[in-house]
C-alpha cells in the first residue's frame, strides 16, 4: 500500500506549504479524487482486516493523521480564500469548489457593503438618487488588456488608474476578481417648485 504513503506525504507537504505562506498554493490536478480514493481504499482494508493486528492499528492511526491534516488544510485554505474576498483579490490558485465558495462568500460581502452604503449614502446624500443603467463606471486596479463587452463593443486596452464605462455583466466580473472597483454616479433629485 504504498500509494497510500505518497498520500500522506503529499497531503503533509501541501499542509506544510500552506502554513507557512500567505498566498493560496496551487492544489495538484485530482488531489480531491486522489483523497477519496485514498480513504476508501483505506476505509475497506479497516473493514476485512483483523482488528488485533499491528497493521490495522497503524492504518487507523494513518486515517486519523490524514483526516486531521486534510481538515487543517482545508481550513487554512478557507481562511485565505475569506481574507481574498475581503481584500477585493481573486486567487487564481483556487480549486472549482473554492471557486463557488469565493464568488458565495463575495456575493454576500458585496451585499452587505451595499447595504451599509446606502445607510451612509441616504444621510449623506439625501436628495441624490443612483443612476441606474445597463453599464457601470469602473476605475481599474492594474493594467488589464482589451476586451469584449456583452455588448459585442471592444473595450480597452486598459492603464491602472483608468476609468472607463463597461457592460454591468463585465464590470461585475472585473470586481468580482478585483481587477476594478464601481463608481457610482449619482445625481441631485429635483424638487417640485
Amino acid at each position: 500500500m504504498s500509494g497510500e504513503v505518497s498520500i500522506y506525504e503529499l497531503v503533509y507537504e501541501l499542509w506544510r506549504i500552506e502554513n507557512s505562506t500567505d498566498e493560496l498554493g496551487k492544489l495538484p490536478e485530482g488531489f480531491e479524487e486522489k483523497l477519496r480514493e485514498y480513504f476508501s481504499r483505506l476505509k475497506s482494508y479497516l473493514r476485512i482486516s483483523d482488528k488485533m493486528m499491528l497493521s490495522t492499528s497503524l492504518r487507523e492511526a494513518e486515517v486519523d493523521a490524514v483526516s486531521k491534516l486534510v481538515q487543517s488544510l482545508f481550513e487554512i485554505r478557507l481562511a485565505k480564500i475569506i481574507r481574498a474576498v475581503e481584500s477585493g483579490s481573486y486567487p487564481e490558485t483556487m480549486s472549482g469548489f473554492e471557486k463557488n465558495i469565493y464568488m458565495s462568500l463575495h456575493r454576500i460581502l458585496t451585499e452587505h457593503r451595499k447595504y451599509v452604503e446606502s445607510i451612509i449614502m441616504a444621510t449623506s446624500y439625501s436628495g441624490w438618487n443612483i443612476i441606474e443603467s445597463n453599464y457601470d463606471v469602473v476605475c481599474f486596479q492594474q493594467d488589464f488588456p482589451q476586451i469584449v463587452g456583452e455588448d459585442l463593443k471592444t473595450y480597452g486596452p486598459f492603464k491602472k488608474g483608468d476609468i472607463a464605462v463597461l457592460p454591468k455583466a463585465n464590470a461585475q466580473t472585473l470586481v468580482v476578481k478585483g481587477l476594478v472597483y464601481r463608481i457610482t454616479i449619482m445625481t441631485p433629485e429635483l424638487g417640485e417648485e
